[in-house]
């Protein structure tokens, strides 16, 4: 026979990624260090147009180009590295280059076996036609067939050439060459993804071809893209090896079972009948395969995945299909391989979760240790969160549920690479055997056939996706045995009614639950006599993210949940128009994909509806966007039993928790005596949730009820013992210094005291509703006393400024009855970005928290408010600033809108904002028009920085005011109100409450206020609004410490205050400037915004979100060469704002406490301000320096 010449190109050691575009981090090149990848590119000789067949990528033209952008993959293949180049004809027009990376399985010592392979192949085959070729092949994957495959290429095709390695891949080539690419991938059995260039030639005119195609399940990656000059093409295993070389609005994925040429693009090549054909059903005639044929064909399935030449090894989650796999490998690993040593098995989980158990009892049922390595990887929720951003580096994706299980996923596989190369694992079963538990909604066998093809079509995106990726990252090749291609056609065969899920069987772990046909074909012993234990053949599906642990899940949300700000969460759609995210979760992993990968984000293929089974074609809750519903399910009499909650009651701490489970709204406080001591007694998930984690951090029990009574903002994290704004619920230390007020207060000395003093009185009150009743009556009495309010105005007490959004809608259905038959109601919001971030939710009616003051967790699928949906409230929010930080005329355009809104026949809702995030006002406050029958103003003061002169001219115009304590004026967060002036309150006081009746239920205004916090012009809508022992208590504080502080500065007379306000502002900012590190860009009254330089250019946001968090802390051990007496300070100061394209500010805010201060001893305050302004610079000087340290 005639050999192929197969030549070697330059061979390279393995180098980290190119740093200048920042894809390798510190946390990622740790792991960077091995696996199996390839890249290529080739110049677009294809095109009819001379002027764009030859690109100028790097890639092609400069060797140490393409050995960093291979290099960027070295984790996939860490055995060799291998770069070639060519022309794609003789003449040497048109450039290609490849670069691969090796992980060698199979001939693992063979040099010849290094890609990528180029053949020059002499006459031969049927398609050769008395030509050569020249063929360039980078592959990725395992070829099963290859011996096979080759047998058949000469015996019956006549091919003639040898093999020059015993590599699998290689006879892709081979294939290749003799019949021809679009018959050779049909052949090939396997995993794969590879690129061919087939060199033409000019002097026989044979002209050059290019070839891309990727396994019919998707088991390995392909990418490819325009080169960003676009006279090119890339292609690459993994998108990191994409960026910066090609336009990323061309990015695709080659589909699984798909080929591709620059002539055809992308065709399919397997779309087998069960797949293609909805009237596929070979059970109807009788064609459908047995049980004992299904069950052969996945030993063959399991047997033909053997072929190595290392030590492998499998995953063994515990779950059925891994335990099936295993129960199946043991007995022929014995027999194939002779080896008699205990085969290596990988299992991640919490300490007695379910998956760890189940794993056990497997590992014990097959021998025990006499068969069986068990290695295991417990692990506990503290030590994964560090892990995110290193993990979405190599997922590549946001798709949430996938970001979820590959967390336990990396740790398992990371454990198993620093062992062998290669695993079997358990994928694929459940989407050919109905494995999900939504499957027990289904409503008959056709539907879960078609929902099978549905989700088997996804595994490349999702399952499949995730294996390969969290196994490369660690130099691991996994194999998935029941997506065999024969098995997967069989097990498709199966009459679907034998696939149906009885949900008494899944309560109870019996048959008939999900995957019973697949449970029963694996029963019985294998052939050495070995059976899977009942407890662990009959559990429940889990997902790995729910089976390493049942509420690890849950804790890891709250995690990620804290580190998005509100401002985020509330401009997400506008940040991300595609696939926007609907949690701070999917924002959060949103981001950091953002951070690698920009402009990539239309590649990832995530789930219809956030989850899995949200594309189905029934209903089920079984699945939501956070996960599985029930995790109870998941146990299983393996685990040992668990005697305590995981979470203390909050009764243990003096507060009783209700039992009663099933009521969905809260009772925020109810009396009770209980060894002759007053309890409050909640039943609200917010408040549980609330005080139990202030008490648990350390704070006594009126701090912790600070805290309650609001939304996911009050809640003290435990990893910091403060809020995700780094305040705590009691006073700073002496020696501390704050400047935040515009953004989130701790309480000042006076309002904490005044709080404490409120406590006690109601935990001795002998009615509690009574005296609740009384507190938010004299409290509304004193807020219009210290604002000096008009004659006739009202107050309505709420739990935020956000919250008081909702009220002007309810308030326009009043006073403009036609809202309440048909008539559309236009809300209109200004400044946008520097207004709070649920303000614009708020103002559409929509839910702008997971949680709620009166209810705690807000329905899943619930948007918005009932009575205020989205064909009755509109809601149209104006930007504060242009991309370049300009100042929009907001209130020209929310002018224009107006009168849009009326002509159209709608009800317009007009806001001005007074005092922004960096105290932008707008230009018009704008009136209500005939008492509000025509719009209705709403004033946005809920900063609290004007004069009283200033407010009284809003009222006298009609405007309906927002205002907050829990800003300038310093109470803890947060408490709110709305000023009514007099006109519309005489209105609200001789009308109906407005309509429809369900606008006041517990999940409409009722989940906000109850009947205490409204005033006596809104008699009426307090039966609507009443509830039975449900009393805000942590909001009553809240105003009570606000109220000591606006009591305390009304002593002061208005001008002087404005006076010192523009006086301290002017010395802030003159010191600022002096700070060659800092630029005061924006000085709005009693906000000073600051800006901060890094080299030629400005932080940016998530720069700042650093700062933000460090000022708060002593840096002298790591800053030591600084004033010491500055960086120990800690300084809490105003939370970075997104002003521009260019840069973000952080804020230093005066409050009423510090006003008071300045007023009273001016250069005590001022050199508080001094300190915190050289810290600021001390940080940005010193800005990689704290970076690199990980604090």
């Amino acid at each position: 026979m005639l050999a192929a010449t197969l030549t070697r190109g330059s061979r390279s050691g393995a180098l980290a990624a190119s740093k200048n575009l920042s894809l390798a981090r510190s946390a990622v090149q740790k792991t960077a260090t091995r696996s199996c990848g390839l890249v290529a590119a080739v110049d677009n000789v294809w095109s009819p147009s001379p002027s764009t067949t030859s690109s100028n990528a790097a890639i092609l033209h400069d060797i140490n180009v393409l050995r960093q952008t291979t290099s960027r993959i070295v984790h996939r293949g860490p055995d060799g590295q291998k770069l070639t180049r060519g022309s794609m004809s003789t003449g040497g027009y048109g450039k290609w280059a490849m670069g691969h990376q090796r992980l060698a399985i199979v001939d693992p010592n063979s040099r010849t076996a290094d890609m990528p392979f180029r053949y020059d192949f002499h006459s031969s085959g049927k398609n050769m036609s008395g030509d050569s070729k020249v063929v360039n092949l980078a592959a990725n994957g395992e070829i099963y067939n290859h011996k096979e495959l080759y047998a058949e290429l000469v015996n019956e095709h006549g091919w003639k050439i040898d093999r020059g390695s015993q590599s699998d891949c290689e006879v892709i080539g081979h294939a290749y060459a003799c019949l021809g690419p679009e018959e050779a991938v049909k052949r090939l059995d396997g995993m794969f993804a590879f690129v061919v260039f087939e060199e033409g030639d000019e002097a026989t005119g044979k002209a050059p071809r290019a070839f891309a195609a990727r396994d019919p399940v998707g088991i390995k990656p392909l990418y490819y893209a325009k080169t960003a000059d676009g006279c090119g093409y890339a292609f690459a295993s993994e998108l990191k090896s994409l960026v910066g070389h090609v336009d990323t609005s061309t990015v695709k994925q080659v589909p699984p079972g798909h080929y591709w040429t620059p002539e055809t693009g992308l065709v399919c090549y397997y779309n087998p009948d069960w797949l293609r054909k909805d009237d596929f059903a070979p059970w109807e005639e009788g064609k459908a395969p047995s049980i004992d044929e299904v069950r052969e064909g996945f030993n063959a399935a399991v047997s033909k995945r053997m072929m190595a030449d290392v030590d492998y090894g499998f995953f063994l989650s515990g779950g059925v299909d891994s335990c099936i796999v295993s129960q199946v490998l043991m007995p022929r690993y014995r027999a194939e391989t002779g080896d008699d040593r205990p085969i290596p098995a990988f299992t991640v989980g919490m300490e007695n979760s379910p998956d760890v158990m189940a794993a056990r009892a497997m590992v014990d049922a097959l021998g025990g240790e006499r068969h069986v390595d068990h290695r295991q990887r417990v692990f506990t929720p503290e030590e994964v969160f560090n892990l995110i951003p290193k993990i979405i580096f190599h997922m590549e994706t946001y798709e949430t549920e996938l970001i979820r299980s590959a967390i336990p996923n990396w740790l398992l596989a990371e454990r198993a690479g620093a062992d062998v190369k290669m695993v079997l694992t358990g994928e694929g079963a459940d989407e050919l055997f109905a494995g999900y538990l939504y499957f027990m909604d289904a409503e008959n066998p056709r539907q879960i056939q078609n929902e099978l093809r549905r989700i088997y079509g996804m595994l490349g995106d999702i399952n499949l996706h995730r294996t390969d990726r969290m196994t490369m990252a660690h130099a691991l090749e996994a194999r998935v045995p029941f997506l065999d291609t024969k098995f997967t056609e069989m097990a498709m065969s199966v009459d679907p009614a034998l696939k149906i899920v009885d949900k008494e069987a899944v309560q109870t772990n019996s048959p008939g639950r999900e995957k019973t046909y697949l449970r029963n074909m694996f029963e019985g012993p294998n052939e050495n006599g070995h059976s899977i234990p009942r407890p662990v053949l009959w559990r429940a599906k889990a997902m790995q993210c729910e089976g390493v642990g049942e509420d690890w899940v849950s804790m890891l949300q709250r995690k990620v949940a804290a580190e998005v700000t509100d401002a985020e969460m509330d401009n997400a759609h506008i940040t991300y128009p595609l696939n926007t995210p609907h949690t701070k979760e999917e924002l959060y992993y949103r981001r950091i994909f953002e951070d690698h990968y920009a402009g990539m984000a239309h590649v990832v293929n995530a789930w219809e509806g956030g989850c899995r089974a949200g594309g189905a074609a029934w209903e089920s809750d079984a699945y939501t966007r956070t996960g599985l519903n029930n995790v109870g399910v998941l146990s299983h009499s393996l685990q040992e039993p668990v005697s305590h909650s995981l979470q203390e009651p909050i009764a243990a701490r003096g507060f009783s928790t209700s039992t009663n489970a099933r009521r969905s709204f809260s009772s925020f406080a109810r009396t009770g005596v209980s060894s002759g001591r007053r309890q409050f007694s909640s039943v609200s998930l917010a408040v549980d949730e609330a005080v139990q984690s202030a008490t648990s951090c350390g704070f006594d029990e009126h701090e912790g009820w600070l805290t309650a009574g609001g939304d996911d903002r009050n809640l003290v994290k435990k990893e910091t013992g403060t809020n995700k704004y780094h305040c705590a619920p009691r006073p700073i230390e002496d020696g501390q210094i704050f400047r935040g007020s515009c953004t989130c207060n701790v309480p000042t000395k006076r309002g904490y005291g005044a709080s404490q003093v409120l406590f006690d009185k109601l935990k001795a009150a002998s009615d509690l509703d009574e005296a609740l009743q009384n507190v938010f009556d004299d409290q509304r009495k004193r807020v219009a006393e210290t604002l000096d309010l008009p004659d006739g105005c009202e107050v309505i007490i709420c739990p935020s400024g956000s919250d008081a959004e909702y009220l002007p809608i309810a308030i326009a259905r009043v006073l403009q009855p036609e809202t309440q038959t048909g008539r559309k109601i236009v809300n209109i919001v200004t400044q946008l970005r520097e207004i709070g971030a649920g303000s614009a939710p708020s103002a559409a009616g929509k839910f702008f928290s997971d949680y709620a003051p009166l209810i705690g967790k807000v329905p899943d699928g619930l948007a918005s408010l009932n009575g205020f949906h989205e064909d009755e409230v509109c809601e149209i929010s104006i930007p504060a600033r242009t991309p370049d930080g300009a100042v929009v005329d907001a209130s020209a355009e929310a002018s224009k809108l107006a009168e849009e809104a009326l002509e159209n026949g709608s009800y317009p809702i007009i806001h001005g904002v007074f005092g922004g995030k960096t105290g932008l006002i707008d230009a018009v406050m704008p009136g209500s028009t005939a008492g509000g029958e025509h719009s209705l103003g709403v004033v946005d003061a809920c900063q609290g920085r004007f004069s009283l002169d200033e407010l009284k001219g809003w009222l006298e115009q009609d405007s309906i005011v927002l205002f907050t304590a829990s800003k300038f004026y310093q109470a803890p967060p947060f408490c709110g109100a709305v000023i009514v002036p007099k006109a519309i309150a005489e209105k609200l006081k001789n009308s109906p409450p407005p309509g429809p009746k369900d606008m006041f239920s517990e999940t409409g205004l009722g989940a906000f206020v109850t009947d205490k916090e409204v005033p006596e012009c809104m008699e009426s809508w307090k039966p609507l609004l009443k509830k039975d022992n449900a009393n805000n208590i942590g909001l009553a504080l809240r105003w009570e410490a606000g109220l000591a502080a606006m009591e305390a500065l009304s002593n002061t007379a208005d001008d002087k205050r404005v006076k010192a306000v523009d006086d301290w502002a002017v010395e802030v900012r003159d010191f600022a400037s002096a700070q060659p590190e800092l630029d005061p860009c924006y000085v709005e009254r009693s906000i000073v915004s600051l800006r901060l330089v890094n080299g030629d250019g400005w932080l940016n946001m998530e720069q700042l979100r650093d700062v933000y968090r460090w000022v708060s802390l002593d840096l002298s051990s790591h800053l030591p060469n600084e004033d010491i007496d500055i960086i120990s300070t800690r300084c809490f100061i105003g939370q970075p704002v997104d002003v521009s394209e260019s840069h973000a500010i952080l804020r230093i805010a005066l409050g009423a406490d510090s006003l008071e201060s300045y007023i009273q001893d001016r250069d005590t305050t001022i050199r508080e301000d001094q300190i915190t302004v050289q810290k600021l610079a001390a940080i940005a000087r010193n800005f990689e320096t704290l970076k690199q340290s990980g604090i």
